[in-house]
């Protein structure tokens, strides 16, 4: 591929993954406003997509254009980093783009059930689906931390810690802070991950902007 193809193709994954937050976030304000009674304190951003949610479909929509941008995001990574001299960063990249891929199909395919009972197959998936993007992440995030640091690009590793331990400290308080506040600590690490999208977007065509 010429680096006159890959900069239009690094310009074309900023622009999906901008997309992708925008109905990201689209998703979040219109199922809240659509969910009568519903407390973005206390209850997870699941719920709006749930099968009992009220604001199911009109939320399934928007988050479903962010499972296709960010799948699409992913894709693209993928393919612009294969020959990335840099492991730390190239496998960084590579899981990070599974993560989302898992998240985007793993969360389509299993919403959380009407039920909420914690046996019920599909929530028992959902929150199979949970731990596996927060494993990937966590991944993902440790060899980008260290690429960016031993590359000297501060910025990168400066928003790429930043973005871990906000990650961490979400899961960490969900459990220990009281239930009043699971909601907004929940937000903590899903809110890091789906803007962290923009960021290794952004790197891709700051890099792909400098060659050549």
């Amino acid at each position: 591929m010429s680096i006159a193809l890959e900069r239009r193709t690094s310009n074309y994954i900023l622009i999906f993954a901008l997309l992708g937050i925008i109905f990201y976030f689209l998703h979040v304000v219109l199922g809240t406003i659509n969910y009568p009674g519903y407390d973005s304190l206390s209850q997870p951003v699941s719920d709006l997509t749930g099968d009992n949610s009220p604001s199911k479909v009109i939320a399934r929509v928007f988050s479903s254009f962010y499972g296709v941008f960010s799948s699409l995001v992913s894709i693209g990574l993928i393919y612009s980093f294969r020959g990335e001299k840099n492991k730390l960063l190239r496998f960084g990249v590579y899981f990070l783009s599974i993560m989302y891929l898992v998240s985007a199909i793993g969360y389509a395919i299993f919403p959380l059930a009407s039920s909420n009972d914690i046996t019920d197959i599909q929530n028992i998936m959902h929150i199979v689906v949970t731990g596996l993007v927060v494993f990937l992440t966590v991944i993902a995030l440790s060899l980008l931390i260290i690429s960016f640091f031993k590359s000297k690009l501060r910025l990168y590793f400066i928003i790429s810690l930043i973005t871990f331990l906000v990650l961490m400290s979400g899961a960490l308080l969900m459990n220990a802070a009281p239930v009043e506040y699971f909601g907004l600590f929940e937000r903590f690490s899903v809110y890091s991950v789906v803007i962290y999208l923009g960021v290794i977007s952004y790197y891709n065509y700051d890099y792909h902007k400098k060659v050549g």
